[in-house]
């Protein structure tokens, strides 16, 4: 993989570029033939073989035949949480922060609380460590948030003059924050068209192509490269299509009991074929 989280593309169209995302869910109106250009069919077909997909270019294409779909039930069914709505970086990475390990619900009730009194980086990093804990403590985890979120304002402060870096590695510096927090940071507010990797993510993806997930997935260079290829090269499709499988992975296709009968992409789903075998 490309450094940074950039992607090298083979074999593709003309590279579409849009000039500014349609908040909240990007863009969600699409054809498959446009798809098809934007995604790597032969390296998504080359990775999925490697997760032991059989057939995997003909499964690849079954998929991209059903986003469409897919994007617009985000468009009806998408959850519309207050950080979707800004492409602001700092707003963004600090959602971010707040969402590991916690439902976006509970981000919610206090999401604008901590923007108002953390409006930037240097806020944070002048806070006391009792005031950061009282405006997180209703989302558990309160010491490892409240380092994390001390370093967070520290490090933007003294190293970046109290600007979001650009980059991953960098975006990675303060404790505890992982590849998931910083590609979400530079494909949410920075536009760049990037895979992102989290439970939902890697059931929704496991079931639909009978992927042999790892126990980790979002550590697992093998994951981020089959999704990396998955995942048009369109910051606005690019953002559409995340927030569809994360949206989809939590509310649909969920650990257990998913409601299959309603999945946009039950047409191309691995998972769904073989528990209808099991029905006949």
């Amino acid at each position: 993989m490309a450094g940074d989280g950039e992607r090298r593309r083979y074999n593709r169209g003309p590279e579409k570029v849009t000039q500014r995302s349609s908040l909240p869910f990007g863009r969600t109106d699409i054809s498959s033939e446009e798809l098809e250009q934007l995604i790597d069919i032969e390296e998504a077909s080359t990775q999925a073989e490697k997760g032991g997909v059989k057939n995997a270019e003909e499964k690849v294409e079954d998929f991209i035949s059903c986003v469409p779909d897919l994007l617009k039930w985000l468009e009806q069914r998408g959850r519309e949480y207050p950080w979707r709505a800004t492409t602001d970086p700092w707003k963004v990475y600090l959602a971010e922060i707040l969402l590991q390990r916690t439902r976006g619900d509970a981000v919610e009730k206090i999401y604008s609380d901590v923007i108002k009194q953390f409006p930037d980086p240097e806020a944070l990093y002048k806070a006391s460590d009792e005031e950061i804990r009282d405006v997180v403590h209703s989302l558990g985890f309160v010491n490892h948030r409240q380092r994390t979120l001390k370093e967070v304002g520290r490090i933007f402060t003294d190293q970046y003059d109290g600007e979001v870096p650009d980059s991953i590695d960098e975006l990675k510096k303060p404790w505890r924050v992982g590849d998931y927090s910083a590609r979400a940071t530079q494909l949410f507010a920075r536009e760049k068209p990037m895979a992102l990797v989290d439970a939902n993510f890697a059931r929704v993806i496991g079931r639909v192509f009978d992927y042999e997930m790892p126990q980790q997935p979002h550590k697992s260079k093998e994951v981020y490269a089959f999704l990396e290829a998955l995942t048009p090269n369109d910051p606005d499709i690019a953002r559409s299509f995340n927030l569809a499988i994360l949206d989809l992975g939590a509310l649909v296709c969920t650990p257990d009991n998913p409601d299959c009968e309603s999945c946009p992409i039950s047409a191309a789903c691995q998972y769904y074929r073989s528990i209808r075998m099991e029905g006949n």
